[in-house]
């Protein structure tokens, strides 16, 4: 293959069709690896659609890493609310104080300082330099790992062969424009070498693929069987007051959705219980709503099952009173959001 002219082809597409999206820049324009960090992570198990309203929003109210770093980390978790995988949101609160203080509020392109950073892998530090840089680093997303596989003709299963991948991707990365090549090769893994029903018909590549010269793009790459996932079942309390007014409280800094904002729950986590909360979680005068709330994490089904209760003695509660009204504008996991949902609905 002559991977000059591979890479060639793709540029040339991605000049002409290229997806018009916040964190990418105009030619000759400067580059803020801060913002292409923020994409980043944003991007990580997150889709491009989803990300671009989060994005615009996170870099007005915090255009740059001091500003982040300055602020509570219970505000940008709130805010991650909707986005998942909450940890991403901590590693950069946390990696936007040690940038601060280690590096006056200058994002490190050196590849030993940004590796060591939390939430910063090789994949993501790869991305940044290469965009930021045009630095000639392999950069390997899901959707690039498809191409990969499908230029290669790989026939085992993507997680069986990302050592391999990689490796032919590093022989086609460009020793010039390799920010634009590799998004270009997101775009086209995307838009057009997509799972299933790919549009070979338009693809810049085709003549290098392969997997088309032998009719098996549905074939590749090689699709492993999912695996059910076990199924949790806890319980979750809708408390209200004479006020209108409803309880919630923080989880604990540490496991599932630490630190976000929750209606009172158990028995589905390693959450504890403290010993106040003992006291008012307990089915006894609580109302079984019929409804159930069901959610997906990345590793099991959760099944929740909502007990409203008007009756308690305030003085054992700890956690703060929010109007009925006024839920919908917090920052609450998808979680809860889907238990506010169940409640108002009945």
């Amino acid at each position: 293959m002559d991977y000059t002219d591979f890479s060639k082809n793709v540029l040339i597409w991605y000049s002409l069709n290229k997806r018009d999206l916040p964190w990418r820049y105009k030619k000759n324009e400067k580059k803020d690896p801060y913002k292409i960090w923020i994409s980043e992570v944003m991007l990580q198990q997150t889709t491009v659609q989803t990300v671009v309203p989060y994005y615009k929003k996170f870099i007005k109210k915090w255009p740059n890493i001091k500003k982040l770093a300055s602020t509570n980390i219970n505000e940008v978790l709130d805010f991650w609310s909707g986005l998942g995988y909450y940890r991403r949101a901590r590693n950069l609160h946390l990696t936007s104080k040690i940038v601060s203080e280690q590096f006056d509020g200058v994002f490190p392109l050196k590849r030993d300082e940004i590796i060591k950073l939390p939430g910063i892998g090789e994949y993501t530090a790869s991305a940044i330099r290469a965009i930021t840089k045009n630095e000639k680093d392999t950069v390997v997303d899901a959707n690039i790992e498809r191409v990969i596989a499908r230029i290669f003709y790989l026939k085992k299963p993507i997680k069986e062969i990302k050592k391999e991948i990689k490796k032919n991707a590093e022989k086609l990365t460009p020793e010039l424009n390799n920010g634009d090549y590799i998004q270009a090769l997101m775009d086209i893994g995307s838009l057009i070498c997509t799972p299933k029903d790919p549009l070979c018909n338009i693809c810049p590549i085709k003549k290098f693929c392969n997997t088309k010269k032998k009719n098996a793009v549905n074939k590749i790459p090689k699709k492993i069987k999912k695996i059910n996932k076990p199924i949790r079942e806890g319980i979750v309390f809708w408390i209200k007051n004479t006020n209108n007014q409803v309880l919630l409280k923080r989880r604990e800094d540490n496991g599932l959705l630490a630190g976000m904002l929750e209606f009172p729950s158990y028995n589905w986590s390693k959450h504890r219980i403290n010993e106040n909360d003992k006291k008012i979680l307990s089915i006894k005068n609580a109302k079984k709503l019929k409804k159930k709330v069901t959610h997906e994490f990345s590793h099991f089904k959760l099944i929740l099952t909502i007990y409203e209760k008007n009756k308690f003695n305030k003085s054992n509660l700890d956690g703060m009173w929010v109007n009925i009204s006024e839920i919908k504008n917090l920052g609450l996991p998808t979680l809860m959001k889907k238990v506010y949902q169940k409640v108002i609905e009945k």
